[in-house]
């Protein structure tokens, strides 16, 4: 009996010992079923490895250990023995009765700490009453089973392990390089792969140092070398050192390592974490750019276009056509008519949206730092380079970088920009490497950019690259009642910022938005917004008080008080007689109401105790009534 089972099962291992082990434990006990599992503790159940009944495999079998035979082996932690009439005995067992069970033997299986870890048992149709050498058997496979089991376990363990340490690894974002002691690379990862541009199996095997610049890699030699030494044999981690590696486009990337030395079966090996230091810089650099163009891009309208005359329609139509191509866009208009609100729109509505958006206004840049704002530099470029720094145009690689004022450019620095244009590549300033990027360009001017070709001040070639689709933004003053649209949604947010309630638009508002010439465009309206909110105090917009042709001096009668001419610098005298004379136009507006939302105290922006003491100090008194 021992040698059929042994025969059967000496070669077999894992979950193919035990389907091996349970059939021929069944057929040479001459029992209807045998079956391992494992012991699921906190779900109080039991889980087949094999089973073995009436001739075939039940697979994925699972049950509950409460009110079965198997709970008694459990708990017991030792055999049990039922003859005969096992339904009888647990009858609250689903599965006994549909299996024709009349008997039962089980022996728990223990882990290295005699903790219950599953168990082997068989069953049949008929009374079971064992002999001592089928007992000795049965004893003696369950010993090899629990070994298995033990085995089993472990191995499965430290597959498990292994599995999430490589699925950790694949997925780190930082490079990890794994070298043996002649500097060669044993073991890398994705992110490594990424970083240098190679496929896994050029870089598995490649020497480890002619990834590196002559100087990071004397660096990474004496690490090993130091590594190496024969009283160093304890795992060893070694400083951060900040290095430059090679890609395969010939780019130098600034990197972050850490290294860690171990030894194993005496042999050494070198384990490099590299966190790029390129990608971290540029998102510095984004984070500092963006946070220093938010102001300007917050202080148009909004993310998104606000108009409903024909020309912002007829814009919005061609920006969702635009949007989908590469080409340079080139924003025309006066100034102050939302050329970022525009550009950030076509990035938005473009494939390139999850991409960054670099602005740059080339009119607030200093000539001789513009080549290194928009290319980069390398250390000691120039004085004061200290460090390699990215360009606004690496910053926007993979994405859009809007040129604004691009009229502004200096002619010696046009044809680097029509190269970028054309080629799409360039050299950082003091470096000789060429750097390839992937940049779709949106300019904006409120310069006659033809008229500049003409007076030798702006490239020809450059202006019709650049004017591959350009977009005329009009006027304020030429849209209608866009003006009424944005003020309101200026007042939304001013209001809001400044926790005011501010009343909506009325009539005679609207007339005084609509008259004004608007020289300064969207930039002037919402200034005017903004001062008309901060100083309501009644809820209402006295504009006023901030719009120049809409202030009523010219309508001061003389009235024997002193003559006032608008169009000279005023005394103290005489803005002390304008004040006075504004004072009592309001109290002669109120009936010389002073408190209240309708007295003259609302109605000049001011407090009533104010207002009472102001007409202390100029001698009013309120007229006797007729």
């Amino acid at each position: 009996m021992i040698r059929i089972i042994v025969e059967h099962t000496h070669s077999q291992f894992g979950r193919d010992y035990f389907r091996v082990l349970v059939r021929h434990l069944s057929e040479a006990l001459e029992v209807k079923g045998a079956w391992v599992t494992e012991l699921l503790e906190k779900e109080q159940r039991l889980k087949s490895y094999a089973f073995w009944l009436a001739g075939k495999y039940v697979d994925h079998y699972e049950y509950d250990i409460v009110n079965t035979p198997c709970a008694k082996v459990v708990e017991s932690r030792d055999c049990l023995l039922v003859p005969e009439n096992v339904v009888q005995l647990f009858p609250l067992d689903p599965d006994l009765t549909p299996l024709n069970a009349v008997s039962y033997m089980g022996y728990p299986l223990f882990d290295e700490n005699r903790k219950v870890i599953g168990h082997l048992a068989i069953l049949h149709d008929a009374p079971l009453h064992p002999t001592k050498e089928q007992e000795a058997v049965f004893s003696l496979f369950v010993q090899r089973a629990n070994a298995e089991l033990i085995r089993l376990r472990t191995f499965e363990a430290l597959q498990e392990r292994k599995l999430r340490l490589s699925t950790l690894i694949s997925n780190m974002h930082n490079a990890i390089l794994e070298v043996d002691e002649l500097g060669f690379v044993s073991m890398a990862n994705p992110a490594s792969c990424q970083l240098l541009g190679m496929p896994m199996e050029d870089l598995e095997g490649s020497l480890l140092f002619s990834h590196f610049e002559t100087e990071s890699s004397s660096v990474l030699r004496n690490i090993l070398k130091n590594a190496k030494n024969p009283s160093v044999k304890e795992n060893s981690v070694a400083i951060r050192k900040e290095l430059n590696l090679y890609n395969t486009n010939g780019q130098t990337i600034p990197v972050e390592a850490s290294f860690c030395s171990y030894w194993i079966n005496s042999e050494l090996f070198l384990t490099i974490l590299i966190r790029d230091f390129k990608e971290l810089r540029r998102a510095e650099q984004r984070i500092k750019i963006l946070e220093e163009d938010s102001q300007r891009i917050g202080n148009i309208a909004s993310d998104s276009i606000l108009g409903e005359c024909p020309a912002i329609q007829k814009i919005k139509d061609d920006i969702q056509q635009v949007a989908k191509s590469n080409s340079t866009v080139l924003l025309l208009g006066e100034s102050g008519t939302g050329k970022e609100v525009f550009a950030k729109e076509i990035h938005h509505q473009s494939t390139r949206k999850d991409k960054p958006l670099i602005i740059v206004n080339c009119a607030a840049i200093p000539a001789n730092l513009i080549e290194s704002e928009f290319f980069g530099h390398e250390k000691g470029a120039f004085t004061g380079a200290l460090q390699r720094r990215e360009g606004r145009f690496s910053l926007a690689d993979g994405g859009t970088i809007f040129l604004d004022e691009l009229g502004e450019l200096p002619l010696d620095l046009q044809p680097k920009l029509l190269r970028v244009l054309q080629e799409g590549e360039f050299e950082t300033l003091g470096g000789n490497r060429t750097i390839k990027v992937d940049v779709r360009v949106i300019a904006a001017t409120n310069r006659d950019l033809q008229s500049m070709v003409k007076e030798g001040t702006f490239r020809e070639d450059l202006y019709y690259r650049l004017k591959v689709i350009p977009i005329h933004l009009p006027a304020l003053r030429k849209r209608g009642k866009d003006i009424l649209l944005l003020a309101d949604l200026f007042i939304k947010k001013f209001s809001k910022a400044n926790s005011k309630k501010i009343f909506p638009i009325n009539h005679e508002i609207s007339n005084m938005l609509l008259d004004y010439n608007w020289p300064g465009n969207i930039r002037e309206l919402q200034h005017v917004i903004e001062r008309a909110v901060i100083l309501s105090k009644d809820g209402h917009l006295h504009l006023e008080r901030f719009l120049p042709h809409n202030f009523p001096l010219e309508e001061l009668e003389n009235n024997n008080h002193t003559q006032i001419n608008v169009k000279r610098v005023l005394t103290v005298q005489e803005l002390e007689e304008l004040e006075k004379q504004n004072i009592i136009a309001a109290l002669e507006q109120t009936s010389w109401k002073i408190s209240g939302n309708s007295g003259a105290a609302a109605l000049l922006g001011i407090p009533p105790t104010t207002l009472n003491s102001k007409i202390k100090v100029f001698g009013l008194e309120r007229p006797m009534p007729q």
